[in-house]
């Protein structure tokens, strides 16, 4: 080296390899020490002894450019392909398990997950665990009869409510149901005042029985009220009496859905007996909700999910019950749907078809279907992965897949030899790279450092002085070699950051 010759093993990287381990220059010694040189020596390197001689004598050298990089350090960690944790999923109802899948099953939002009594639990996509019944409405009420008699028609449970609809007929005579928060106490007719009569005054004229606007809607049954509450009886097709009797109207939060039915048809009844339970006022919200729509939408029964459970999002729950098998009254009940993100496996089976449970007994199981790696996060390491970060996975069969850390614990476990560690999991950006593995050995890499745009040269081209520092042996146009003397800074992947009066291009001996 330092004689000036040709080029018979030049590279030109123009980007840093992968790094492996993180270095800092002052590490260097050792692997530049094979390439120490002293000044004296290099001093001839531009002339020799000064004869002249063949050209084909001339010793040769390989070179390397400087470059303008990013160079990335990276840290291995031991990891194993697998699967999440399992999680127990309970009956969510009582009676007899009736269906279970088999160990090993992989099951979609809109699949069975089990059978109670012969009626299905299905899977939906979502993380908020099920706890209330999803329906129609935030306020219950309880609707009397109103009259004595037997009930001859009835609407469903399930059915939606709006203003003006008949919701029961008593020997023939409906039921009408108004928007209101009075209860119907009392007959209502000309000259009676009170909050009853503002709010059927408001409910007929919403109706469109005002079509000259004559009723002032206030607290006072004028003879404008009269004339139309006559025009909404021909409506119904009963006596125009002009007079609301007790039992020809309900009043309850509009819209509201039929809960529960409590009188059949035939049945006979009083005028407090109890005919259903509707549910109504400001509709339901929240973070189930909003999981049930986007369900509704991945399966095709509802449109748009717009975060309340609406009149649309009812007939979409009614529409999902029928194509499940579910009974079809527009509410999802609990113990109707189990919550999971995203598809699921059966790991184990809890309790057999035969067992008999209550809505908490375990019945089986599940994974995420999903396969992850998890890493034992060495405590000296903390704060090496963060949630989010990507890391790069090296298989069994040596091939390399992206990864996305998707959770790092804050609480360090102790393992068996008293060693702490975090728990670490990360999601393959390609679950199909892992194939059928499970529980398999991995190595993830991790990036732990960077310095970006840098000059950069291969270590091996860095001289170490005999006098101290470091230099490098540059390669001027005419052949001839000069030391230029280098700062090293960060290193990684075999090349090291250097701080020198060099440009991208320059060539350096490389030994």
């Amino acid at each position: 080296m330092g004689t000036a010759g040709t080029d018979t093993d030049a590279t030109t990287p123009t980007t840093a390899p992968d790094a492996v381990t993180r270095r800092r220059w002052p590490w260097l010694a050792a692997l530049v020490a094979l390439a120490v040189v002293v000044v004296a020596v290099v001093l001839v390197v531009t002339g020799g002894d000064g004869a002249d001689g063949p050209a084909s004598d001339a010793p040769t050298f390989a070179t390397a450019e400087v470059v303008r990089t990013d160079l990335v350090d990276e840290t291995e960690f031991d990891g194993t392909l697998g699967r999440p944790d399992a999680e127990a999923i309970t009956a969510g109802r009582q009676g007899t398990v009736t269906e279970v899948p088999d160990v090993g099953t992989e099951l979609v939002a809109g699949d069975t997950v089990m059978r109670i009594d012969d009626q299905p639990i299905v899977l939906l996509s979502g993380t908020t665990p099920a706890f209330r019944d999803l329906g129609y409405g935030s306020r219950e009420v309880t609707l009397p009869a109103g009259r004595q008699g037997t009930i001859t028609g009835i609407l469903p449970e399930g059915a939606i409510v709006t203003e003006g609809d008949v919701i029961a007929r008593i020997d023939e005579a409906p039921i009408v149901a108004l928007d209101g928060t009075v209860p119907a106490y009392r007959t209502l007719s000309e000259g009676d005042e009170g909050p009853d009569v503002a709010q059927l005054e408001e409910a007929l004229v919403a109706l469109g029985y005002d079509p000259d606007g004559d009723v002032t809607i206030d607290d006072e049954f004028t003879n404008a009220t009269e004339a139309m509450v006559e025009r909404w009886q021909e409506d119904l097709g009963v006596e125009e009496t002009g007079i609301v009797a007790l039992g020809d109207v309900v009043f309850s939060p509009l819209p509201a859905q039929v809960l529960v039915v409590a009188a059949d048809v035939a049945a006979v009844v009083s005028p407090t007996t109890p005919v259903m339970t509707v549910s109504g006022g400001e509709p339901l919200s929240g973070p189930d909700v909003a999981q049930l729509e986007a369900g509704l939408v991945d399966l095709g029964h509802l449109d748009v999910a717009d975060d309340v459970l609406d009149v649309a999002t009812v007939a979409a729950i009614a529409d999902f019950q029928a194509a499940r098998g579910l009974e079809v009254d527009g509410v999802l009940a609990l113990g109707e749907v189990v919550f999971r993100d995203g598809a699921i496996r059966t790991a184990e089976v809890l309790a057999p078809a035969g067992t008999t449970v209550t809505p908490t007994t375990p019945v089986v199981e599940a994974t995420s279907s999903t396969t992850i790696v998890r890493v034992d996060l060495p405590a000296s390491d903390q704060g090496a992965f963060t949630v989010g970060g990507a890391v790069v996975i090296e298989l069994p069969d040596r091939t390399e897949t992206p990864g996305t850390v998707t959770s790092v614990a804050s609480v360090a476990t102790t393992g068996p030899q008293g060693d702490a560690f975090f728990e670490v999991e990360i999601a393959l950006d390609e679950p199909a790279a892992a194939g059928s593995l499970d529980e398999a050995p991995v190595d993830v890499a991790v990036v732990t450092d960077t310095a970006e745009d840098v000059l950069a040269v291969p270590v091996t081209a860095l001289l170490a002085l005999a006098e101290g520092g470091y230099a490098v042996e540059v390669v001027d146009p005419d052949g001839t070699t000069r030391l230029v003397a280098a700062d090293p800074g960060f290193f990684a992947g075999g090349f090291v950051e250097i701080d020198a009066n060099v440009e991208p291009g320059d060539l350096v001996v490389v030994p």
